[in-house]
C-alpha cells in the first residue's frame, strides 16, 4: 500500500472508531497528523485496524 492509501484507512478507521472525530476540522488534523508519519510507522499503525 503506498502512503496515501495507509493515510486514508486509518483516518476512516479512526473515525469510524469513534464518535468524537466527526466534524470536517478533526478530520483534517487526523489526516495532518498521518501524513507527518513516514510509511513505516502508517504501516504498523494499519495492522493493529486490520487485526
Amino acid at each position: 500500500m503506498d502512503k496515501e492509501h495507509l493515510v486514508d484507512l486509518i483516518s476512516n478507521s479512526l473515525i469510524y472508531e469513534s464518535k468524537i472525530f466527526q466534524s470536517r476540522k478533526n478530520f483534517n488534523e487526523i489526516k495532518n497528523y498521518l501524513n507527518s508519519l513516514n510509511i513505516d510507522q502508517l504501516r504498523t499503525m494499519s495492522k493493529e485496524f486490520i487485526l
